[in-house]
């Protein structure tokens, strides 16, 4: 049988796990962008802005196959 992911309830509102998994993905990556401009590590990108988009698709990846299960 195949996993299939439920959705979360909160409040009495179902939430999409995409939607989780989204949000903590970009949260995650306002972090870690928050942690390279506070040690001036953002300043060696090209575009810092890009990599923070980047980061936020990799996190929710990584969120989403690991801990929702999508």
């Amino acid at each position: 049988m195949e996993k299939v992911p439920h959705d979360v309830s909160i409040g009495g509102f179902f939430i999409s796990p995409v939607l989780v998994a989204g949000v903590l993905g970009v949260i995650a990556a306002l972090l870690t962008a928050r942690v390279l401009d506070r040690y001036r590590l953002s300043r060696y990108f090209a575009n810092p802005p890009i990599v923070v988009i980047s980061l936020s698709i990799i996190y929710s990846v990584f969120i989403g196959s690991v801990f929702v299960g999508i």
